[in-house]
């Protein structure tokens, strides 16, 4: 790891992974899932802003404007989660679920390495 543009001091994945624990994100055996209902269960049980308050110390104060409570919506949420997981080599898919013309996005954060999927440009 190490320091990024993003990120003024290491971050480590557990701070994600308890916010996830915290919020009863669902959970499979080798990933948690990521979607709307967490992100609105993080709003209901007043989850997000301690949590969002809690990142400001990683992130390089220019780049707050990820982590503003104020103006978070789910598109915002999503990124701060792969930001996350992307500076910490933490593996993740993203799906798209269609649904009567509107979309809806999925992410399964991997905190088990007994599944986490091959990129199709590694298949063959």
């Amino acid at each position: 790891m190490g320091i990024s543009q993003l990120f003024k001091q290491e971050i480590s994945i557990t701070i994600l992974f308890d916010f996830l624990e915290q919020i009863s994100c669902q959970k499979t055996d080798n990933f948690y899932i990521v979607d709307i209902v967490s992100y609105k269960r993080s709003i209901y049980i007043d989850a997000l802003k301690p949590f969002l308050i809690n990142l400001k110390q990683f992130y390089h104060s220019s780049k707050h404007n990820y982590i503003n409570s104020e103006n978070m919506n789910q598109n915002k949420f999503n990124t701060v989660i792969r930001q996350i997981c992307r500076y910490t080599n933490t593996p993740f898919t993203k799906k798209i679920r269609h649904d009567q013309s509107k979309y809806s996005v999925i992410y399964h954060i991997y905190f088990s390495s007994n599944s986490i999927p091959i990129p199709s440009s590694c298949t063959s």
